[in-house]
């Protein structure tokens, strides 16, 4: 109950919140994750696109206290606290995930929010977004031929001890232009290398309960 009452404070100025919206929350369904279109116009899109061509401060750093899962073009990490076309994506896939997917009178904020550019030869080694609650890919430009979202089983090794990854996979999703998809932040999952000499344009990021979780946690 006190989790409550420190989340409705935090929500006082928001006339959505009321005690018959806790009455009958939505049952969270058992997906390994969710997908949708968001609607973008191209030339959103492609300024998106633009502003990710500009920025590889992270490419190449896959090793260190501080490192990328992507063998790819990276940029920084808050994308959308500098540019208002990622601020304006960000709102749109967190109202998505509150009203949506969990539809629970919480707010969701995304913490972090990159992107990528995925070349011939490019991938994305297993990786979870934990702490965070859920994490999401959204796919500006993602031609015919683009290697899938692969999400992977872990696998239990009993006595209370963490499983084991494996590298099979039990769900896979094919992108395409402006998909947006969203799946909780354990989730193990990669992308195989790719095969095309076609680019394929992605936007990740990571979310929250506003004020629940922060840097300086870390």
């Amino acid at each position: 109950m006190v989790g409550v009452v420190v989340v409705l404070e935090n929500q006082r100025v928001s006339s959505a919140i009321t005690l018959a919206s806790f009455a009958k929350p939505r049952k969270v369904e058992k997906k390994i994750c969710y997908e949708t279109e968001l609607g973008l116009s191209l030339e959103k899109r492609t300024r998106l696109l633009n502003i990710i061509r500009e920025d590889n401060s992270w490419s190449n750093k896959q090793s260190g206290l501080y490192f990328t899962n992507l063998y790819a073009h990276h940029t920084q990490w808050l994308m959308h606290k500098d540019h208002s076309e990622f601020k304006e994506l960000v709102d749109l896939v967190d109202n998505y995930l509150a009203t949506s997917v969990l539809q629970i009178p919480f707010r969701y904020e995304t913490k972090e929010c990159w992107g990528g550019i995925y070349g011939k030869d490019d991938y994305a080694k297993i990786h979870s977004h934990q702490p965070y609650l859920w994490a999401w890919c959204y796919y500006p430009f993602a031609p015919e031929g683009s290697a899938p979202l692969r999400f992977h089983e872990v696998k239990g090794s009993g006595a209370g001890k963490v499983g084991a990854v494996s590298s099979e996979f039990e769900h896979e999703v094919y992108p395409h232009d402006d998909l947006l998809v969203m799946f909780g932040g354990h989730r193990r999952h990669s992308v195989p290398k790719s095969t095309t000499d076609k680019e394929r344009v992605v936007i990740a990021g990571n979310a929250h309960i506003s004020d629940l979780l922060n840097k300086s946690n870390f």
